[in-house]
């Protein structure tokens, strides 16, 4: 099995009260050959935290609780009464087969509590946390990820990543180990202008965890014309690489994934909050997702493998470039 760490987003919903995504942290057979029960321990910015998990047997890690936090229970009933209110009957079973039960366990597991978060001294935006497993077999084993912490008045935009960023689903992860370029021209300076007027970005991709650090890689390596990418959160799929494989190329539904994530990170916020401002995405289903959590029809842009930019409820196409001349326009400045 194939190790890697996801970037995790917390919000202060109220003062000293967090919220957090799922800490999905995976210690493959290849890092860790007998893991059932070991200690992982936490550092944030090369600091030791006092908040511990542990690992099961599949390696995955998990807290362990006396009691489920109040705040968790309530994110897990939010996320099943939303779940009921999906329209497609076919897709809903979908949805609660393939994912209900996973998220269900990972509420109880993979959470941890709003005094757990303190204990991790985060600052405001992006920290470094690193997992660490120490073993008699497999010496010490590590992963890293970023962990960032966002205010609930917090105004985002979705970006997926294959298909969006990349030009191509499949080419856009295979060509850039390759060493070629196969992005969409202008990206950069788009969300570097889009981040200017106090947006937040979070990049959504289909991809396995066990895929976690190269594509990180790829996303903090990526410049053009001397423009990088805005720092923010990667959120992937929690499962396996043949499972994401068969879900985003074979099957082509990655909504199913991405509907329940984008629920999680939107159940993070204070009731009645709308914190997605817009969804940047390559494929019908994309919108599909994003309708679905509540971003407006016209702030949904599909781009295809031309680079010409759709935005829903419009006939003329753009491009990044042009929209990043407007951006002004619809991206109004927030004022902090």
């Amino acid at each position: 099995m194939f190790s890697g760490s996801m970037d995790i987003l917390v919000i202060e919903s109220s003062k000293e009260q967090y919220k957090s995504s799922a800490f999905h942290v995976r210690f493959g057979s290849l890092k860790v050959i007998k893991s059932k029960e070991q200690e992982v321990e936490i550092y944030v910015n090369s600091i030791k935290t006092n908040v511990k998990m542990k690992l099961s047997s599949s390696g995955d890690a998990y807290f362990q609780f006396d009691e489920l936090d109040p705040q968790v229970s309530q994110q897990q009933n939010l996320y099943n009464s939303e779940i009921e209110n999906y329209e497609n009957p076919k897709e809903k079973d979908i949805l609660i087969k393939d994912n209900y039960n996973l998220f269900k366990k990972k509420y109880k597991s993979f959470f941890p509590s709003s005094n757990q978060i303190k204990q991790l001294n985060l600052k405001p935006e992006r920290n470094d946390i690193c997992f660490v497993c120490r073993t008699s077999t497999s010496g010490i084993q590590t992963l890293k990820a970023s962990i960032y912490l966002w205010p609930s008045s917090s105004k985002i935009i979705i970006s997926d990543v294959d298909g969006t960023i990349t030009r191509s689903d499949v080419l856009g992860q295979v060509l850039p180990l390759l060493g070629r370029d196969w992005t969409h021209e202008g990206v950069t300076e788009l969300f570097t202008k889009i981040q200017k007027q106090g947006y937040k970005i979070i990049y959504l991709t289909s991809r396995a965890i066990g895929q976690s650090t190269m594509t990180k890689k790829y996303l903090d390596s990526l410049i053009q014309e001397e423009k990088t990418l805005p720092p923010g959160p990667l959120i992937m799929s929690p499962d396996g690489l043949f499972t994401s494989l068969k879900r985003e190329v074979i099957e082509r539904k990655p909504h199913l994934l991405k509907i329940p994530v984008l629920n999680e990170l939107k159940n993070l916020f204070p009731e009645g909050l709308s914190p997605f401002f817009v969804g940047f995405g390559n494929r019908e289903t994309d919108g599909i997702a994003y309708r679905y959590i509540g971003i407006p029809l016209n702030n949904i842009f599909l781009i295809d493998t031309s680079s010409r930019v759709l935005r829903l409820g419009e006939t003329k196409k753009q491009s990044y470039k042009l929209i990043a001349e407007k951006v002004e326009d619809i991206f109004p400045l927030i004022e902090n």
